[in-house]
């Protein structure tokens, strides 16, 4: 029961995030026009910054496993209570790495205005999705840690 409702809790969050995302582009306080005038240095940013949030992922993931050995810990990750940490982290840097590779197309190849739109639309998409899950890690890491400092 617990593995189905770590399932339904991801894909709630993920489709949140890609709702947020269709919600900005439908507002008229949106305009990609913008980002556009901001290339390359919007592309470069979402770079750095989507390099920088994957690697805390990877942080955390690193932390959850160097914890494994704890009783406490053990006993969450058998009951499948951790599946969401390693899982958001996962999908954060998947949607982080997406987000490289739509910023350095953007700045290194020429692509035609229609699909440029498209391709910002994807690079903002998935920062967004990449700073939702980050978010949820960090929620899940705290939860951990709160778990290894009561440990006696």
């Amino acid at each position: 029961m617990t593995k189905l409702k770590n399932w339904i809790w991801l894909g709630i969050v993920l489709l949140l995030s890609i709702g947020i995302s269709i919600a900005l582009f439908q507002s008229s306080f949106f305009d990609i026009s913008k980002f556009e005038e901001l290339a390359p240095d919007f592309h470069y940013n979402a770079i750095s910054m989507s390099a920088i949030i994957g690697g805390f992922l990877f942080t955390g993931i690193s932390i959850l496993i160097s914890a494994i050995d704890k009783e406490r810990i053990r006993r969450l990750w058998n009951n499948s209570y951790l599946d969401n940490l390693y899982r958001s982290a996962f999908v954060g840097m998947i949607a982080n790495v997406i987000t490289i590779i739509v910023a350095f197309s953007l700045v290194f190849l020429d692509i035609p205005q229609k699909a440029e739109d498209i391709f910002i639309q994807i690079e903002i998409t998935t920062l967004i999705i990449g700073i939702v899950f980050f978010a949820w890690c960090i929620k899940h890491l705290i939860f951990i840690i709160s778990k290894l400092k009561t440990e006696k």
